[in-house]
């Protein structure tokens, strides 16, 4: 039965080369009237208007969206936004304004089983070798966190791994766990690694729930994001949890999504101070009167 082309560049992700919308069913004659309806590229590529960009460059290219590109399509956070496509090639290719190009020789088990795209673990390797220690962390435990790779899985191939990117990967992977929730956890627990405490993540305290980070077993700190402290219960929560903290005798620091991005070494060096203070213990008053 024959498939309607947009139907199927939708299910395609939005773009995709004319061998494969014929392997899904869409018949020669919509090919040819969509080239004349300008769907169709100079390079055997149709695509909808609002195709990603990353993916129609791929398809374009005779590539796969890879890297910070690929990250964000399977959903991982990204500590800085990708501001180009990323996508990788098996031979070369010139340089396009707005594409980051790279070079490899992918095997079937590095893709996505039916988009262009590589797969979640070869995403999670492609950019622990590429990026930035922090931001490489960033992806490696979104990944994790919703299990869209498994930590076994990253290990062996980070020690699998060789050539360029391979030590920068091992790294970000002995830095990474699947405990955090958000971005904002990930730079925290990173910030404070270079503390030299004892850093205990998502930490369950009675009456209070999961903590963010506890270091030394007494200063307990959170990453807030406001979409989750906007309104009248989450303040009140707030306050609860801050109460109850101070009644399991821990010391309890917030910092916000503008603190970690804007200020981080701020957030740090206050941090430290708080922990050169040392536990709670009574404070000296005045006499009143």
């Amino acid at each position: 039965m024959p498939v309607d082309l947009e139907s199927a560049l939708r299910l395609l992700g939005g773009a995709a080369r004319w061998q494969r919308l014929r392997e899904v069913g869409v018949p020669d004659s919509a090919l040819r009237a969509a080239r004349r309806a300008s769907l169709a590229t100079d390079h055997g590529t149709y695509a909808l208007p609002d195709a990603d960009p990353a993916l129609a460059a791929a398809v374009r290219l005779a590539g796969v969206v890879s890297h910070a590109s690929a990250a964000a399509f399977h959903g991982f956070a990204l500590w800085q936004p990708a501001t180009a496509s990323h996508v990788t090639v098996g031979s070369w290719r010139p340089p396009e304004p707005g594409v980051v190009l790279h070079r490899a020789r992918l095997l079937r088990s590095d893709l996505d089983t039916f988009r262009p795209i590589t797969s979640p673990l070869r995403t999670a390797i492609d950019c622990g070798r590429t990026m930035r220690l922090l931001e490489a962390v960033v992806v490696l435990d979104s990944a994790m966190n919703r299990g869209s790779v498994r930590p076994d899985a990253l290990r062996a191939a980070a020690e699998a791994a060789r050539g360029h990117g391979a030590a920068a990967l091992r790294q970000a992977v002995r830095f990474a766990t699947a405990l955090a929730d958000s971005p904002l956890e990930s730079v925290l627990r990173m910030l404070v690694t270079l503390l030299g405490c004892t850093v205990g993540v998502q930490v369950r305290v009675s009456g209070l729930g999961k903590v963010d980070v506890v270091l030394d077993g007494w200063l307990a700190i959170e990453a807030d994001g406001f979409e989750f402290h906007s309104d009248r219960s989450a303040y009140r929560e707030d306050r609860r949890r801050g109460n109850v903290a101070a009644e399991r005798g821990l010391v309890l620091l917030r910092f916000s999504y503008e603190d970690l991005r804007n200020q981080p070494w701020d957030v740090l060096a206050q941090i430290e101070r708080v922990l050169r203070t040392g536990p709670p213990r009574p404070v000296a008053t005045e006499r009143q009167g």
